[in-house]
């Protein structure tokens, strides 16, 4: 057994500790639906459910990823169970029989209420149903990964400027992605992108073949030529259709998060020179977020908008999550001791504050002064699934495994 790093291996002791005595017993108790099945779509923040919440493809994708880690990392037969559970719910209700691909909302009975496709949460099915098999050998999920990924590759891929577009109608005709919040063009993003490498990523681990090698090459490239500023070390996140950006303003936890996806899909691809390509923007990156977000506490803060020097100082759950990998993973590439103390440090702030010590589970966002903040999605819901904290543990466990030769 090889020498490990005393603080690695703490940090991974502790995200056991957390993913088994906190998250993962939470959305057990609080999240099962036991009258219409599946999971809730969503509940307070004390974990009681929202009647009559619909479910959405997010968070049901999520569950599905999170539950067949779970059973991939830890062995668990209860974890199997519930990654059933969400497979099985996931593919009765989320997957349309006529069209293909997966449906946006489905109604708090199961039935679609939202039939367009959004390639953000397609990318998140692909990454469901591959760690399903990965966790699994199921045939079945492996099968439909692949179809949802032929589906986006026909209709979504731009095969003149490369990329993916955003959203489609059931039947897969293009319609222009809207956002209440933002009047600029959104035709592509860089959260779509960030995701869809991830998903691709896992489905190349179950599925080698030249096909998927090359796209995943390719999306590999766009992410570090198109997507990312490099002068700046950061993501630019909106475009449009030919990849001029449309937007300054900077997302600290997408870049952290895009710095270690990108470098794992290196490792997975056995690709050495993206590796050598990638590294030194992906270190670039996390010292870009490494000295322009953390605040006095640890706390990673939210967004900076360059155009009025306006810093969004809130602390959300999955921010503070993808820095603790983010700046592991930049130790780890050689960045230096300051990562390792940042990640010590983040880890520590998610301890104290993010973590529900009464009612379980992670607060979804608090504001500058460390007070839980409203949001729609409390505990569970749309977009609040135990992806991103259970990810951030796994990571920890594994990369502590991988260091002592496990």
């Amino acid at each position: 057994m090889a020498a490990i790093d005393p603080r690695l291996e703490k940090l991974a002791q502790l995200a056991l500790e957390e993913v088994e005595g906190n998250i993962l017993p939470f959305w057990k108790k609080h999240a099962i639906d036991e009258k219409y099945g599946g999971f809730i779509g969503a509940s307070a923040d004390d974990g009681s459910p929202v009647e009559g919440a619909p479910k959405c493809l997010i968070l049901n994708a999520r569950l599905v990823w999170s539950y067949a880690s779970a059973y991939r990392v830890l062995g668990k037969p209860e974890y199997l169970e519930l990654a059933k559970r969400a497979y099985d719910y996931f593919i009765g209700h989320f997957l349309d029989p006529e069209y293909g691909g997966a449906y946006y909302m489905v109604d708090h009975t199961g039935k679609p209420q939202q039939d367009h496709k959004m390639v953000y949460g397609n990318a998140f099915a692909i990454y469901g149903l591959a760690e399903y098999y990965r966790a699994t050998g199921d045939e079945g999920a492996l099968r439909r990964a692949i179809e949802i990924f032929e589906l986006l590759e026909k209709h979504a891929f731009d095969p003149i400027n490369l990329g993916y577009y955003e959203m489609f109608t059931r039947d897969w005709q293009r319609v222009e992605r809207q956002s209440p919040h933002r009047r600029i063009d959104m035709t592509k993003t860089m959260n779509t992108h960030l995701h869809m490498i991830e998903a691709y990523t896992c489905l190349l681990r179950v599925w080698r073949n030249e096909r998927i090698e090359n796209k995943v090459r390719e999306h590999l490239n766009v992410m570090l030529n198109k997507v990312t500023n490099e002068e700046i070390g950061h993501f630019t996140m909106f475009f449009d259709a030919q990849w001029n950006g449309t937007s300054s303003d900077v997302s600290y936890g997408h870049d952290i998060e895009g710095t270690w996806l990108m470098m794992e899909t290196c490792e997975v691809l056995g690709w050495h020179e993206a590796e050598k390509e990638a590294a030194p923007v992906c270190l670039k990156m996390a010292r870009a977020c490494l000295d322009e977000s953390i605040d006095a506490d640890g706390a990673m803060l939210y967004e900076y908008k360059p155009d009025t020097n306006e810093m969004l100082r809130q602390r959300s759950w999955w921010v503070q999550s993808e820095a603790v990998t983010g700046f592991l993973n930049a130790w780890q590439m050689g960045g230096g001791e300051e990562f390792m103390q940042a990640a010590l440090r983040s880890f520590a702030y998610i301890r104290e504050h993010i973590v529900d010590h009464a009612n379980g589970e992670w607060f979804a966002m608090l504001d500058e002064h460390n007070a839980p903040m409203s949001s729609s999605d409390t505990k569970i819901g749309g977009w609040k699934a135990p992806y991103h904290n259970s990810r951030m543990c796994f990571e920890l466990i594994e990369r502590a495994r991988k260091a002592k030769g496990e």
